[in-house]
């Protein structure tokens, strides 16, 4: 049985979305996405994923013909449609520009496709490997949203996984640690927990948000957003990732270095964005 997709608001199943390969999201990677997750078709601060993704699409000169509303009723209807109500599912929506080939253009017309698949947490820690690829600086690009064009990710993943590691730590160009291809880092070191700040050319993820906020305005954590080195984060007692989809993971080792996967705060992390999500869902 073939799936559902939202393309351009209409409901259709995937195979009857025909487009052409002369598109400029294939050609150049020229548009946006955004990815989250349903909790059985309640949803953690999606219109904050709406405003990034339409920020985006402002960003690239391209249309919004959607708001909040209609992009809320359409993600529903397409959970209802591929039977995922009543379950756990990632949702993505992906954008990119109409027009013909060339880097200059003056089209504006977007082509909007929503997808969505079953989502089952995976709780495991996951290793990472520092790598050669750097986090592109936000002086070549916004790193507010997620851009189409992936390269440097997939590069730097790969490398990781040549090294054996789940994923890759990037550093910004002059060596501070930024983030890995999927998720923010946070690290604990003396009952203070330090995250990379926005001057370490990351994407600042949702979930980023929700914890530096939630820890320090409504749990007197000491969170220290700043520029920290390699060397610095691997004398780290505690390491963990976060994304809106795997929520908070822990990082058991990164290269030669081990951590602490039983280090309370883990735990007290948890329970803070759990907390925040039995408040928020909707």
């Amino acid at each position: 049985m073939s799936n559902f997709v939202v393309y351009n608001g209409q409901l259709v199943h995937e195979e009857e979305v025909l487009i052409s390969p002369i598109n400029r999201g294939m050609m150049y990677g020229d548009g946006c996405f955004d990815t989250f997750r349903s909790y059985k078709a309640k949803f953690l601060s999606l219109e904050a994923h709406f405003e990034r993704t339409k920020a985006a699409a402002e960003y690239l000169g391209i249309d919004v013909v959607f708001d909040f509303e209609g992009f809320k009723v359409k993600i529903l209807e397409l959970l209802e449609a591929n039977e995922l109500l009543n379950k756990d599912a990632m949702v993505r929506v992906q954008c990119w520009r109409g027009g013909s080939r060339g880097y200059r253009t003056n089209s504006s017309q977007g082509n909007w496709i929503t997808h969505c698949t079953p989502y089952s947490p995976v709780e495991a820690p996951i290793s990472l490997a520092s790598v050669n690829t750097r986090a592109i600086p936000s002086e070549a690009l916004d790193r507010r949203f997620k851009l189409s064009n992936g390269i440097n990710y997939i590069i730097a993943s790969r490398e990781a996984f040549k090294k054996g590691a789940d994923d890759a730590l990037m550093l910004t160009t002059n060596g501070k640690v930024s983030e890995t291809t999927i998720a923010n880092l946070f690290w604990i070191k003396e009952n203070t927990c330090f995250t990379p700040s926005l001057e370490c050319d990351l994407f600042p993820g949702v979930t980023r948000s929700i914890l530096i906020k939630e820890l320090t305005e409504h749990n007197g954590v000491n969170v220290i957003e700043g520029q920290f080195t390699l060397e610095e984060i691997k004398k780290a007692e505690a390491v963990f990732a976060t994304n809106s989809l795997r929520e908070v993971v822990l990082v058991s080792s990164i290269d030669e270095v081990r951590f602490d996967s039983t280090h309370d705060s883990i735990e007290i992390v948890r329970r803070v964005y759990e907390r925040f999500k039995k408040r928020n869902l909707k």
